[in-house]
């Protein structure tokens, strides 16, 4: 088995799947918001990941994601499939399709709800990496998952497995920068959350980020990583605070979190379709003030309201 070094940098947003309102992938949607998404210079892509609502689809429905992602970006820039589930034996199934589909490499959670020990966390990847050999982004997400990956966890899980990348979605900055000193020059390290400290973490070693934001803030998630990259102090700080309201807005809406990232790209007319159940997009009262929130931070116009 390899142990393969990858040229993953940048911005990567962490994108939605448009849904019809019947519930059913809307192709036509999510073609064009792959497009926008290359459009708008991104580095890479994630698809079927948390923000795409994954774990609400089947293992076809995935490949089929893969399949027409890979058709739009067309070797333009790298794609990162989200892989992860509950039961190993389903993750190694849709880590060989996106491997099948040509993706250049997957994202995998731990498996969710049991709250694994670190051994069962390693040995996860570890038989994923035996079964098939494609790059791994190990995307550590407690809040989501019920399991925190701590350093030496990764660190130890790196060792035995094809894990180039790590995603780290814990929220603590004595994390990441620990990561970065100690196996920096061997993982690519990814923040989760640009919108806190994408700019700070790119200048202090961290390859990049992954995060749904891009998908409202577009180009200038990629001008953070390019400022951070530039070491322009005068223009990356500014706006970085400009991007952070943009969480807040988002986990705080009336609905859950990704169907709020649709509300939100829904307001600015970006392509997102609608969530499945159970999400469900903000109406009435609870899109008023949204629509408000975004006006307020300076993100909607009333041209683009309307």
């Amino acid at each position: 088995m390899s142990k393969r070094k990858v040229s993953w940098e940048g911005a990567f947003p962490a994108n939605v799947t448009p849904f019809t309102k019947d519930g059913d992938i809307d192709e036509a949607l999510l073609r064009e918001n792959i497009r926008m998404t290359v459009d708008e210079g991104s580095h890479g892509i994630v698809v079927c990941g948390h923000n795409a609502e994954a774990h609400l689809m089947t293992p076809e429905e995935r490949k089929r994601i893969i399949a027409i992602s890979m058709e739009e970006v067309n070797g333009r820039i790298p794609v990162i499939a989200g892989t992860g589930a509950i039961n190993t034996d389903i993750v190694i199934r849709q880590t060989r399709d996106a491997r099948d589909e040509g993706a250049d490499g997957v994202m995998i959670e731990p498996p969710y709800f049991m709250k694994t020990k670190p051994a069962d966390s390693i040995a996860h990847y570890a038989r994923i990496t035996d079964a098939v050999d494609i790059p791994i982004m190990v995307y550590n997400v407690p809040g989501r998952a019920g399991v925190d990956l701590t350093t030496d966890v990764i660190e130890a899980a790196a060792e035995v497995s094809n894990i180039c990348a790590v995603k780290d979605s814990c929220h603590i900055f004595e994390r990441m920068m620990e990561m970065i000193q100690r196996f920096g020059d061997r993982i690519n390290i990814f923040i989760g959350p640009q919108g806190i400290w994408g700019f700070a973490g790119v200048l202090l070693g961290a390859m990049g980020y992954v995060d749904g934001l891009q998908q409202i803030c577009g180009r200038e998630g990629v001008e953070l990583y390019d400022l951070a990259k530039a070491r322009d102090y005068e223009r990356g700080i500014p706006l970085q605070h400009r991007l952070h309201p943009l969480r807040t807005i988002i986990f705080e809406s009336a609905s859950t979190s990704p169907a709020s990232l649709k509300d939100a790209m829904r307001l600015l007319g970006r392509p997102c379709g609608y969530p499945r159940p159970p999400l469900r997009l903000s109406e009435g009262e609870d899109l008023r003030r949204l629509e408000q929130a975004l006006r307020d931070h300076g993100f909607l116009s009333d041209a683009a309201a309307e």
